[in-house]
């Protein structure tokens, strides 16, 4: 493996571009990435005169990368590590606070209303059928 730039042999990789420099070329980055200095690219934004502000400073996608902060779907009510989400409100939960269905606790039992509301006007209906067929007196 030779230097990208003289062709001699290589000790590392540059962190930038990924180029492989020799021991005059480079430590951490190529001689071209630390000062930035490309010869024959007329790229304007290779050419500065202070190195790059760390915000636009980009690491080889081959370089180990620090991961982001990673926090693990929690339950709407206990905070627990959460597998599912509710197809009503859309509340992650686990198994603990699962209705039937697919849906959380909370719209599990919601969805009984309905079906309550239902029972009771059916009832009153029924029994508004039987007082009109019973014999007035």
């Amino acid at each position: 493996m030779h230097c990208h730039i003289c062709q001699q042999e290589a000790v590392g990789r540059c962190y930038t571009c990924g180029g492989l420099f020799c021991a005059e070329h480079g430590q951490v980055d190529c001689a071209r990435c630390e000062t930035a200095i490309a010869a024959g690219d007329p790229r304007p934004d290779r050419f500065t005169r202070s190195p790059m502000p760390a915000s636009t400073y980009r690491p080889g996608w081959w370089r180990p990368q620090l991961a982001e902060d990673y926090e693990p779907p929690a339950c709407y009510h206990c905070k627990g590590l959460a597998r599912r989400v509710c197809q009503n409100c859309g509340s992650r939960f686990c198994p603990d606070h699962a209705g039937k269905n697919n849906l959380c606790a909370d719209c599990g039992r919601s969805s009984w209303l309905g079906l309550i509301i239902l029972g009771v006007m059916l009832l009153v209906m029924g029994f508004a059928v039987l007082l009109n067929m019973l014999p007035k007196i």
